[in-house]
Parts: C-alpha cells; structure tokens; sequence
C-alpha cells in the first residue's frame, strides 16, 4: 500500500526531486536544499573560501613529508642557508615539521630552493612560511 500525499506516491515525489537536483535527505519545508555551510560533515564546519597563504617571515612549515623523516635529516638540508636557527618536528602528526631561520631572506632562499625536494621518490615537500 503506498501513501499519497498531494496526489502522488512516495516514488513520484522522490523522482521529482531528484529531476530537481534536490537531495530528499536535505528538503527543506519550502523544498530548498540548505546552504552547503550548514550541511553536517565530520570535521565540523568548514569554510568554503580558501585560506591566504600566511605573509612571508623566518619560519618555514613543511608539509608531505615520508614518515620516516628525522630532525636531523631535516637539519642537514637546510644547514646549507646561512643564519639556520632549529628544526622543530611534530611528534602527533608525522609528515610535518617547521624549520626557523634568523631571518626572511634565508628563509624565503631555502624554501625556494627546495621546494619539492624529494626525501623519498614519493614525496615532494611542500613548503610555505608559517601562520604566525
């Protein structure tokens, strides 16, 4: 037995909406979806706009890198640019690592020179300066 509602079946409202592009899991009272910032996920909410890269200082972040990477891996290949102050990796996240300089211009000479440098085959770093 199906039930009608407004003339017609379950099956004919779930077909029209989805001509519609409407998921039926999100109709609201007047038959629009919510907008996507309002749409449970399992992060939270999340903003669509990306973030701005931060403003160039003397604190570089590392991202993609193998897991197996050492602070002493790291200090090796960025000793080579003068005014290297530490290497700082992070324990509960593996794959990431901030390295600080005394200054910018070292900071920024590094990371434009290793940019994509590959520990291993697999991962290029990705380098950016850090949030402050």
């Amino acid at each position: 037995m199906e039930v009608l509602v407004a003339g017609k079946n379950k099956k004919e409202q779930h077909d029209a909406q989805a001509g519609l592009g409407l998921n039926p899991a999100y109709v609201g009272a007047y038959g629009a979806a919510p907008p996507l910032s309002q749409i449970p996920y399992p992060g939270g909410v999340k903003s669509l706009v990306p973030e701005a890269p931060a403003p160039p200082n003397n604190i570089l972040f590392m991202q993609n890198l193998p897991h197996e990477t050492t602070p002493l891996m790291l200090q090796m290949l960025f000793h080579q640019y003068h005014v290297f102050k530490e290497v700082r990796m992070v324990e509960t996240k593996p794959g990431i690592a901030f390295v600080e300089y005394t200054d910018e211009m070292q900071s920024t000479a590094a990371m434009q020179a290793l940019q994509g440098f590959k520990i291993t085959q697999q991962n290029p770093m990705l380098i950016t300066y850090a949030k402050n």
